[in-house]
């Protein structure tokens, strides 16, 4: 047991766990309060809560440890498609999404298209997000493990059930300003990592690159089929419109504006984030340790080892489980709407009081991290890999239907659930069937669900005039003075 970072990660745990408490009552109020934090959000909150519900495990200690695994190419693709994501988020939804007043992803399926896609919409959300929640229950085992000395499976139940706790109790509030707070630890940490690094190294960035390299040559070249790195490149492009855990985050903006604006602060966030981590994947690569390692995403946890002292090791060991319980808890925020919300009150029980269905959104997330908890404690693959699984199912299922479900006013209720349908069907057999590199499975599912909902919609045309006018009314002029 390493005490200092212990006692720290112990520390941080306990905070966490506080802000829940305090925005217990606020929270279970209303609806409103439980799922968008009364949709008052400003800039400045919501660019860390933004930057921090996507940099998940797999933004450090995934692209790290992918990075060293499969070479720098891959990291970069990663980077790109991940820094990518928010300016596509402000051009093609951010806003339109914010003027929808809904509540979830789901809900705006049904505001648009009916309950019928509602209902396949949440099914699939809930799916994805309880898988997405493995890579994050891996990071926190390999975590645990290391700095509280116990074994890797008891880390993975009580730190899974430590950030599931502060996240049902307080919701999108609790949940925002942790992810405020974690946002920061994270940034700082990685950069503070990257920093004691290249202090090392006498700022020579070249000379650490050139010794990585000559560790280990594969580190520079492309070791992957070209359809790995286009599909996780799309999958993470796509992954601020079509993961239900990022765009709650538009729904709580307290306007279109300051939705907008936060995204657009939070890829300078990001950039800064991948800028120190492509050190620290250097850093790991010339180490020369991957191969020994049963888990190679504990390469990062190596570096913070080797480069810093206990204190400081402790504060970025903080910031990796910030990683993971920002993303997490945006996760479980996702499944708990998905079943409470959409499920729950939008089909089974349409007269359900307010508190009766955040209560019930509160037990889904002990009930889904418990079924994500099962499956970490053998996990799949490479945390990278996991969460580009997860980001090209949803790519395939929803970015289709929900892009032209905005913008285009010919999108008919079939065609959205023909491409939703469709789309994830088809991911799904591909990713089963093996057929094509790791992570290539949207190349040929997001193509399929566009043309289903082009083709159907034609066929089943015209809209209604509601859906038209609600298509007008995403697009409305806003008043840029208010809510700033």
């Amino acid at each position: 047991m390493r005490v200092t970072e212990s006692v720290l990660v112990g520390l941080y745990l306990v905070g966490m766990t506080v802000v829940g408490i305090y925005f217990y009552k606020r929270a279970r109020s209303s609806e409103d309060d439980y799922f968008t934090a009364g949709r008052s959000i400003g800039t400045f909150v919501g660019a860390f809560a933004i930057f921090a519900a996507i940099a998940s495990s797999s933004s450090l200690m995934g692209a790290v440890g992918g990075g060293v695994a499969l070479g720098l190419p891959y990291f970069v693709t990663y980077a790109f498609g991940v820094v990518g994501a928010l300016p596509l988020v402000i051009f093609l939804v951010a806003g339109q999404l914010s003027k929808s007043g809904v509540r979830t992803v789901p809900d705006f399926f049904r505001q648009r298209f009916g309950v019928s896609v509602q209902i396949v919409a949440a099914v699939i959300v809930v799916l994805a997000m309880t898988f997405y929640l493995v890579p994050q229950l891996t990071a926190a085992g390999l975590i645990g493990s290391y700095v509280l000395g116990i074994n890797y499976g008891t880390a993975v139940v009580v730190l899974g059930l430590g950030f599931t706790l502060y996240a049902a109790l307080g919701g999108m509030w609790a949940i925002t300003y942790t992810d405020l707070v974690q946002g920061m630890i994270m940034l700082v940490g990685i950069v503070v990592l990257a920093g004691a690094i290249l202090f090392s190294r006498g700022w020579d960035f070249a000379g650490l690159l050139d010794e990585a390299l000559t560790v280990d040559p594969a580190f520079g070249e492309v070791t992957q089929p070209w359809m790995s790195y286009f599909g996780i490149f799309i999958a993470f492009i796509w992954f601020g419109i079509i993961s239900p855990s990022v765009v709650m985050r538009n729904f709580a903006s307290r306007s279109p504006f300051v939705a907008r604006r936060s995204s657009m602060w939070a890829t300078l966030i990001y950039a800064v984030l991948f800028a120190a981590g492509a050190v620290v994947a250097t850093a790991g690569a010339a180490m020369g340790r991957i191969d020994e390692l049963d888990n190679r995403d504990f390469i990062f946890i190596l570096a913070i080892e080797q480069y810093l002292p206990s204190i400081l090791a402790g504060i970025i060991l903080a910031g990796l489980l910030a990683a993971i319980m920002s993303s997490a808890d945006a996760m479980l925020l996702a499944i708990s709407a998905g079943v409470a919300h959409d499920l729950y009150k939008g089909v089974i029980n349409r007269q359900a009081a307010e508190r009766l269905v955040t209560g019930v959104g509160l037990a889904v997330m002990f009930l889904a991290v418990g079924l994500g908890i099962v499956f970490a404690l053998d996990p799949p693959g490479l945390i990278a890999v996991m969460v580009g699984w997860v980001g090209g199912f949803l790519l395939s299922s929803f970015g289709a239907p929900l892009v032209l479900g905005i913008w285009w006013r010919g999108a008919t209720t079939a065609g959205a659930l023909a491409g939703m349908v469709g789309g994830a069907a088809t991911f799904v057999v591909l990713m089963i069937g093996g057929w094509f590199p790791t992570n290539a499975e949207p190349i040929i599912a997001t193509p399929l669900s566009l043309a289903l909902v082009i083709v159907v919609s034609l066929v089943t045309g015209p809209t209604t005039p509601r859906q038209q006018d609600l298509v007008a009314r995403y697009h409305a002029a806003e008043p840029e003075t208010v809510g700033r």
